[in-house]
């Protein structure tokens, strides 16, 4: 795929176009821009009908190896891509290794594997193990092998050998994939730039990757965290850019940059004027399923009548649907919000959904977060335009956030219809005492 740099702004990062692949040549995808992140090859709690109401259809779909290696024997028995097997070949398919949702579990990485934890469990994946599940799948775009498990605080000699081991696993995935029939000249390849929070041995991992650099499609900034939801939703743009901003400056101009995780949308933006092409959704789901929060957050610097209300009373980022005040509010999630939940339902039904459990509720939230998310993305392709993303920031920083989400424990479980909640009487003291002497007599 080629990647078309349009315009680079003093201050708001710049504009572009990916696009030019062979089997979809009307495909593209507009910098910066949104990847779909997907479970198994589909966008979680959304059919493929229903993403037709979202106002930009998915192009470019990200899977990861941890949710699909379960089908690889499937796909070869159909000898099929995996684009095709899961019914999505008119998308773009990106592989990569894990999904920015899961949380990583703990555990030491092997001398010539990667440690993968699948739905069956934990898979050590090796090169050879790694590169025949690419070659069955035929991904149009797929990340290298590496080692990226590092975060901030991680010591010295796990980013060292974060950076060494990922050189050995490139080097034999590269010589691997030119003399594959499947994979060369048909699927394209994303090179990992790793080494943790040190600037000396990013700078020595660009310098090793640009030596091939006309092997690489693009580069994903990897090595920033271990893709714990958590870890990631805390990180802020003081900690991360700098490391990102000097590592976009070193990358050629001319290579899309991507970097996944759920990013706060604040970071988001310092991203994209660090110099950060793509993005995936895994934050709209995040907040959708396992938080049950909608995205409201303010994008529109224009309406000034919200910035004369946000002085007299912030206005809030998300809202969170598990909230009793909201049980007798027809109003919608978001108003003006032109996506189907808000034009057809209410903070009060989609409330209802969440308390009785029904699977309604994560879909319409699903549908609500992803239009709202593309839609913020093609404000900052304005701004960027205009070269304005300072003032965007100024105004998402004015608003306010809402807690950390704590898991609530079930107190009480859904009964099924025509069953009487059934909970014993609690005994008085006396007739416990009775019977603690009957038993002691006997």
């Amino acid at each position: 795929m080629k990647f078309t740099l349009n315009t680079v702004t003093k201050c708001s990062g710049r504009l572009g176009l990916w696009s030019g692949l062979e089997r979809l040549p009307n495909v593209a995808l507009q910098t910066p821009g949104l990847i779909f992140h997907t479970k198994g090859g589909s966008v979680p709690h959304v059919s493929k009908e229903a993403l037709q109401q979202l106002s930009s259809v998915p192009q470019f779909l990200q899977m990861s190896i941890s949710n699909t290696i379960h089908m690889q024997d499937a796909v070869q028995g159909c000898q099929k891509t995996l684009g095709e097997f899961v019914a999505q070949s008119e998308a773009v398919s990106m592989l990569v290794l894990r999904d920015p949702s899961e949380a990583p579990v703990s555990g030491v990485p092997e001398r010539d594997a990667v440690p993968i934890y699948t739905r069956c469990g934990r898979r050590a994946v090796n090169v050879d193990t790694y590169m025949r599940l690419v070659e069955s799948f035929q991904p149009d775009l797929y990340v290298p092998l590496y080692d990226g498990d590092t975060e901030l605080g991680c010591s010295k000699k796990r980013e060292q050998k974060s950076v060494d081991r990922t050189e050995t696993f490139v080097q034999e995935c590269l010589e691997w994939h030119r003399k594959s029939e499947k994979l060369s000249g048909k699927s394209g390849l994303i090179a990992p730039v790793v080494g943790g929070y040190s600037e000396k041995l990013r700078e020595k991992a660009i310098e090793w990757l640009r030596q091939t650099e006309h092997d690489f499609a693009g580069y994903l900034i990897e090595g920033l965290h271990t893709y714990d939801p958590s870890v990631v939703s805390r990180l802020t743009s003081e900690t991360i850019l700098p490391i990102v901003t000097p590592v976009c400056k070193a990358l050629p101009q001319e290579r899309v940059r991507l970097c996944f995780g759920a990013y706060d949308p604040s970071v988001v933006l310092e991203l994209v004027s660090a110099g950060v092409d793509v993005f995936d959704t895994s934050y709209a789901y995040l907040k959708a399923a396992q938080q049950h929060r909608a995205l409201i957050f303010s994008f529109d610097v224009s309406d000034e009548e919200s910035e004369m209300k946000q002085e007299s009373s912030q206005h809030d980022t998300e809202l969170d649907t598990t909230d009793t005040r909201w049980a007798e509010d027809f109003s919608p999630l978001l108003a003006g919000c032109s996506c189907y939940t808000c034009q057809k339902h209410s903070k009060a039904y989609v409330h209802h959904l969440y308390n009785t459990r029904e699977m309604l509720g994560p879909i319409l939230l699903m549908i609500h977060n992803l239009h709202h998310y593309t839609e913020f993305f093609k404000t900052i392709r304005h701004h960027v335009t205009q070269d304005t993303l300072p003032q965007l920031r100024a105004h998402l920083s004015r608003q306010r956030t809402l807690p950390p989400y704590v898991e609530k424990e079930d107190k009480k479980q859904a009964i099924p219809m025509g069953r009487k909640e059934s909970t014993p009487p609690a005994e008085p003291a006396e007739d416990l005492e009775e019977k603690l002497t009957k038993k002691q007599r006997s």
